[in-house]
């Protein structure tokens, strides 16, 4: 059985639907694999998204999706992760810059600055790998 939240929509509409027709829960749980709290809990948020089964028997995405999640922001977007290739690819120079020193350089471009640790993320990412200068 999936984890908590990582259910596909489909099973959850299929789930809400076998309920609204009058299934029982424990028919519902053997053929979608979802647990019977997590039934009720799909037919609870669908209602207060405007789910109405006795005016229309639709059963719309926006019922069953998971709500955006809230976090920090991420500070490399692909304006960023362009900047860096730019930086690292403009002479051989630059290439043979340390990742504090990109990051000095781009900060300026991110919304709150950059650290190295995510400058060398970005290029793990696009295939670069550390190598001594010859």
């Amino acid at each position: 059985m999936a984890p908590k939240g990582l259910y596909d929509n489909g099973p959850r509409v299929q789930a809400l639907t076998l309920l609204s027709k009058g299934f029982k829960p424990n028919k519902i749980k053997a053929d979608t694999g979802l647990l019977k709290s997590t039934i009720y809990n799909l037919q609870k948020k669908a209602l207060s998204r405007g789910y109405d089964p006795s005016k229309d028997q639709k059963i719309l995405i926006a019922y069953m999706e998971d709500a955006p999640k809230v976090g920090r922001p991420k500070k490399c977007t692909p304006e960023v992760e362009e900047a860096v290739i730019k930086i690292i690819s403009k002479n051989s120079t630059t290439r043979e810059l340390s990742t504090q020193k990109i990051a000095d350089i781009i900060s300026p471009l991110a919304k709150e600055g950059i650290s190295a640790r995510s400058i060398h993320q970005i290029l793990c990412r696009r295939g670069y790998k550390p190598v001594k200068p010859t």
